[in-house]
């Protein structure tokens, strides 16, 4: 389980890298005179100087941490993503991550060198932390100095790379304690202390540096709890200048608007349908059936925002199946769902929601823009701007900017199926939102019912991924997808309910991927592809993904036509061990679509190993369809789905 930022042997120079003691002492660098002999030691002194001189300012003056991106997702299956950043560490030395780095098993602990160190961590919290790694490359000969005369390779070129490892602990918080905070202001109304030696006295000055590597996030796992991922609070960030200064100057406008009298600016009071933790069984149905977004505020705002919402508000639908915004048309009559207050008013929208094909897994996300000078702005003579400030999702700054970069009314974006997963909170804060000051964000979801707790029906078939008539490409909006499959090809099938352990053990009789043959841009027949067993991921609500890993898959080169997939689901009874429901009744898994124009029996026929066409026919003939936005069962136990997928040469 190595992430590392190259792979090497372990003859490259690659290993630990502990590097040179932290600790401050005078520079020395060279002095030249006529005729210095240059040998290895006065080279890697002129080196060393720059070096150990830029390392101890950065650590000294910046700190360890973040300098930008490094932000740390979730994936579906269990395992985590960083995105590509930099960082300096304990050391000062500067960290590069270049490329997206995957951590499969997040809960395995793993040593220095990236390989797994003790028992996984299913109850307690670790540490995604990031170091710094180097390596030696470019080899070149080099003669031996002793008294034998050989030759040895060593490295001409050092790496400096990274690695990411997994930790079996809970670091600090980053920042001062509450103790060290009321140690500086014991005492906010007195006036005969001096705030600039109780700072130098609780803050430490030392020179001993931090720990080598640099905490990006920390994850919390407990038994029949959904992972915790916190990456804010251990995650220490250096802020430039420039950002700095501007909190300097949101503070001074924090101070000037705490003075007494001061007016604040408009708030919202409340929220229809309800959010979060305050939503019931009965308000995701009921907003579906009403189609009615209603908002309260506690002073009136002028009416001309109300005509436009779109700037400054929105909803959207998620799902398993992608994202949606959804239109908004002001609406009048009684408000129904929230109480206006006496000084305040409130306003009310009809959404644009299709109820027909709703899945019961669909969440609601409600969510207000309002930059600092508005729109919605206050009609009192003051003119404040609405202060909505209220975080009550978890999708990240990322998610919401692709969120409101959404058109109402547009096709659901089927790229951001995983918004539905990353949006719900265990808690949302209650109203009246806002922060005192103009301007700000809020975004909430409204959950749907839970599942029920009889189980009538045998599973169902929700999902497979990659989609039928999916063209993954790098170059493409589905670029993602490219490159989770090319990087490790699987096939993922999602299920509302679990199936019993043989049947995932054992996929081959109910499920099977192929890959065309092609002669050109024809099809000349199918190579069976090994499905290994099916990992089970996390559930999620009403939702159990099974990844099965593909061997013997040849992905195009530059140059090639694009990958053929075919994937069959077989759910009959007739199979060696059938997929039925883990939990009774033991009913065969649900699955039901045509997604190509193969007849019946040249699938049968591909299914039991005849691999050749006869005759060739073109790729056109397959006539994909698209299993995105489509119920794949019909209501009845068993069941046939087939469907086609391409995958683009990078």
């Amino acid at each position: 389980m190595s992430q590392h930022g190259q792979d090497h042997a372990a003859d490259t120079g690659c290993g630990c890298d502990g590097g040179e003691d932290a600790s401050p002492a005078p520079p020395v660098r060279n002095r030249f005179y006529p005729g210095k002999l240059m040998d290895v030691r006065h080279w890697q002194l002129e080196q060393s100087y720059h070096r150990s001189t830029s390392a101890t300012l950065a650590r000294l003056g910046l700190g360890p941490g973040v300098l930008c991106g490094l932000d740390v997702e979730a994936d579906t299956d269990g395992g985590l993503t960083v995105c590509p950043g930099v960082a300096v560490d304990g050391r000062g030395r500067l960290i590069v991550v270049d490329r997206p780095v995957r951590v499969e098993e997040p809960y395995q602990p793993t040593d220095c060198a990236g390989e797994p160190e003790g028992d996984p961590v299913h109850d307690g919290t670790v540490a995604i932390v990031l170091c710094r790694h180097e390596c030696g490359t470019e080899f070149v000969r080099s003669p031996v100095v002793d008294c034998e005369v050989r030759e040895e390779c060593v490295p001409s070129l050092t790496l400096e790379r990274f690695l990411i490892r997994v930790t079996a602990c809970e670091p600090d918080p980053v920042g001062l304690s509450e103790e060290q905070c009321a140690a500086i202001f014991p005492d906010r109304r007195g006036a005969n202390f001096d705030r600039r030696e109780r700072v130098a006295d609780t803050v430490e000055h030392e020179c001993d540096r931090a720990d080598d590597c640099v905490v990006l996030a920390t994850i919390t796992y407990a038994p029949e709890r959904e992972p915790d991922l916190d990456t804010v609070t251990a995650r220490p960030v250096v802020y430039s200048n420039r950002v700095l200064f501007d909190l300097l100057m949101c503070l001074a406008e924090r101070v000037d608007a705490c003075c007494a009298g001061r007016i604040l600016p408009p708030r919202i009071t409340g929220l229809w349908p309800q959010v979060g933790t305050d939503a019931t069984p009965a308000t995701w149905r009921a907003f579906v059936a009403e189609k009615r977004l209603e908002i309260a505020f506690d002073r009136q705002l002028a009416d001309a925002a109300f005509d436009a919402p779109d700037p400054w508000v929105g909803v959207w639908q998620l799902d398993h199946t992608g994202a949606q915004r959804l239109k908004l048309t002001r609406a009048g009559g009684a408000f129904t769902h929230v109480s206006v207050p006496a000084a305040g008013e409130g306003v009310a929208y009809t959404v644009g929601l299709e109820s027909e094909g709703l899945l019961t897994q669909t969440i609601f996300v409600v969510a207000s823009r309002v930059p600092g000078a508005g729109p919605p702005r206050a009609q009192d003579p003051d003119g404040l701007a609405l202060d909505p400030d209220l975080v009550g999702t978890g999708l990240t700054a990322a998610n919401r900017d692709t969120l409101w970069a959404m058109a109402p009314g547009a096709p659901k974006d089927t790229a951001l199926a995983d918004l539905v997963e990353r949006a719900p909170l265990a808690a949302v804060p209650p109203f009246p939102s806002g922060n005192g000051t103009q301007g700000g964000e809020l975004h909430v979801f409204a959950p749907p019912p839970p599942p029920t707790e009889q189980v009538e029906n045998g599973p169902r078939l929700l999902r497979v991924w990659p989609d039928g008539a999916a063209r993954l490409d790098p170059a493409g909006p589905l670029r993602r997808d490219w490159t989770r499959f090319t990087r490790r090809p699987h096939v993922e099938l999602t299920v509302d309910r679990a199936l019993a352990d043989p049947a995932s053990a054992e996929p081959q009789g109910w499920v099977r991927l192929f890959q065309a043959l092609r002669d050109g841009d024809k099809l000349a027949g199918f190579r069976h592809l090994d499905l290994g067993p099916g990992a089970r991921g996390d559930s999620r609500g009403e939702r159990v993904t099974y990844t099965f890993g593909v061997d013997g898959v040849r992905l195009p080169d530059a140059g090639e036509p694009a990958a053929v997939f075919l994937l069959q689901v077989r759910s009959s009874a007739a199979a060696p061990v059938p997929p039925v429901g883990a939990d009774g009744p033991a009913l065969l898994l649900d699955a039901d679509f045509l997604g190509t124009a193969l007849d019946n029996h040249t699938l049968f026929s591909i299914w039991s190993g005849q691999q050749v066409l006869s005759p060739a026919r073109p790729v056109s003939a397959l006539g994909a369809r698209s299993s995105v936005d489509v119920e794949l069962f019909d209501g009845d136990p068993g069941g046939f789905v087939h469907l086609v997928f391409e995958v683009a040469p990078e």
